[in-house]
């Protein structure tokens, strides 16, 4: 296609500077429309304060500090006072990477540094200020984003996983407070919602942490999760935020363990010439059985009822922690990791309404309590179109399932271990000297109760994949855990198919307990006796 020229008639204003120069930055006041600054590609920045009519020339370079062949790589204008201005500096084509970053409060006048808290070569190529708070700031530099809450006085990295990468423009998205920042090479990264930062002060900073909440209202709504690997560029859609409620915490120090701390120690004494000397081996082994130290935010809502912990990071700075809404599980703990869907695998979703989070450490097992409980509202995106049940009703018929679910993992991992107790009975009584007649008769009766109760509780093993399973326990609980997954309520069929699974799974729960507390230990005492193997779950042997 050949290439056109578009003729476009608009109203341009000329700015005509007392000199020629190539303008590679300009930024206007908000404060005062009049006053217009410029950057110039020789190191120079120009102001007018008639919108335009009259220049005045800064040399930069007349700025203690700042070389001569330096040049402007941002100017900004303070969005609160007409009279401040920030500059970035650039001096890499003369293999200078040191961050050049200056503040003027009298139009020009007079200047200060803002860049004697950065680390070396962090180059800077932007600034933007918060539209909020005046001290809130961010910078792009060559090797990642920092902010301030103090104007500059002190710099703390945002990292949070960007890439150690030249940030080349920072951007804010005012209505939804995003920081958005543009790198070389490697795309655009968004930090969602970074209002919470605008509660970290000078005076908050010097607390040994501080626990801020979510700063609007937290969007309730189930997580759709019907997309696949498989589903290609058909369905692509690009990451969002997490799913839940973020929540943002300081720490103004690490939680180190005392290997941690000697080891600190022992690398500033190393840079002393101080050597220090070899621990004992006492002292080596109680470090190697300490407990590492954590950092956990308890949610409860309303009533002050426990809902969920969820586990942060304990090394100083900043961090963000987001709670997917869900109930802790209660699910059996059994150090095994499941794979693929089950019905088990699903959690009871909280309902809209107040939460708090509170921010503790756990360190030595000793628990305590590092900042204030903030509060924080979940709030529905919709309004249910059908009349349905109250919150309440399902979050109760939620904790009901939840409590079967309970049962049903902790049932399934018992008879697991039956599995592996049975093999080892089997060999054990092949083992046992004399007459195992008896032995043998108690084996195959504990193994069609196992049998039996397997089949009640997931069906046929062997109709796996190969059509419609008749009902069974499994299949009844897993349709009335569909609940959880829509804010309607459940139906009537939900209570019905869970009350019917709920009472064969206590009756179940109960064959199992005696098979696992008596059964399965009576035999194994019984081969043990008999002068056979002992197996895994028996007494220990002491005569």
């Amino acid at each position: 296609m050949m290439g056109r020229t578009w003729s476009v008639e608009a109203g341009w204003d000329i700015y005509a500077m007392s000199e020629y120069h190539t303008i590679a930055n300009f930024s206007e006041s908000p404060v005062n429309d009049s006053i217009l600054w410029a950057g110039t590609d020789d190191g120079l920045i120009q102001v007018t304060k008639n919108g335009g009519k009259d220049w005045r020339k800064i040399d930069l370079s007349d700025v203690e500090g700042v070389p001569a062949t330096a040049y402007v790589n941002d100017i900004r204008a303070d969005l609160f006072d007409a009279n401040t201005v920030y500059v970035a500096l650039d001096n890499h084509k003369y293999g200078d990477f040191k961050p050049y970053l200056i503040k003027s409060t009298d139009l020009g006048k007079t200047w200060q540094s803002l860049a004697s808290a950065l680390p070396e070569k962090h180059l800077v190529w932007r600034i933007v200020q918060d539209h909020v708070n005046k001290n809130l700031m961010f910078i792009g530099t060559e090797f990642g984003i920092f902010f301030t809450v103090d104007g500059g006085k002190e710099w703390v990295e945002l990292n949070g996983g960007i890439p150690t990468i030249s940030t080349r423009d920072v951007k804010i998205q005012r209505r939804e407070n995003d920081l958005v920042a543009g790198t070389f090479g490697r795309g655009i990264y968004i930090l969602d919602d970074y209002a919470p930062l605008r509660q970290l002060t000078e005076s908050e900073m010097e607390k040994d942490a501080l626990l801020i909440g979510p700063s609007r209202p937290v969007k309730w709504f189930t997580l759709d999760t019907n997309h696949t690997n498989t589903d290609g560029d058909d369905r692509y859609a690009a990451k969002n935020p997490e799913h839940g409620a973020t929540l943002t915490y300081f720490l103004k120090d690490s939680l180190l363990t005392d290997k941690a701390q000697r080891q600190k120690a022992e690398k500033e004494m190393v840079k002393d010439k101080n050597y220090p000397k070899y621990p004992s081996w006492e002292a080596i082994e109680k470090e190697n059985h300490e407990m590492p130290p954590a950092v956990y935010i308890e949610i409860r809502d309303a009533d002050g009822e426990f809902v969920n912990r969820v586990e942060g990071k304990t090394s100083k700075g900043i961090h963000r922690v987001t709670w997917d809404m869900n109930y802790a599980t209660s699910k059996a703990v059994t150090g095994v990791q499941s794979s693929g869907w089950s019905p088990f695998s699903a959690g009871l979703m909280a309902i809209p309404g107040t939460y708090s989070a509170t921010l503790y450490k756990r360190v030595k097992g000793e628990v305590t309590r590092l900042a204030e409980p903030v509060e924080f509202e979940l709030s529905p995106i919709t309004n249910a179109a059908l009349s349905n049940a109250s919150r309440k009703e399902v979050l109760a018929f939620g904790k009901k399932i939840a409590n079967a679910q309970r049962k049903a993992t902790a049932v399934n991992a018992v008879l697991s271990r039956f599995d592996k107790t049975m093999d080892s009975l089997r060999t054990a009584i092949d083992r046992t000297p004399g007459e195992i007649k008896a032995l043998e008769s108690r084996y195959a009766d504990i193994q069609k109760q196992i049998n039996a109760i397997n089949i009640e509780l997931n069906g046929f093993s062997s109709q796996e994949r190969m059509g419609t399973k008749p009902a069974n326990i499994t299949s009844r609980l897993g349709y009335a855990m569909t609940v959880t997954w829509s804010s309607y309520g459940p139906t009537q069929q939900h209570k019905d198919q869970f009350e019917y699974a709920n009472k064969r799974l206590n009756s179940v729960s109960k064959q199992v307990s005696t098979l696992q507390q008596d059964t399965i230990p009576s035999l194994q005492q019984a081969v043990i006796d008999a002068g056979g193997p002992w197996t895994v779950g028996a007494p220990v042997i002491v005569k």
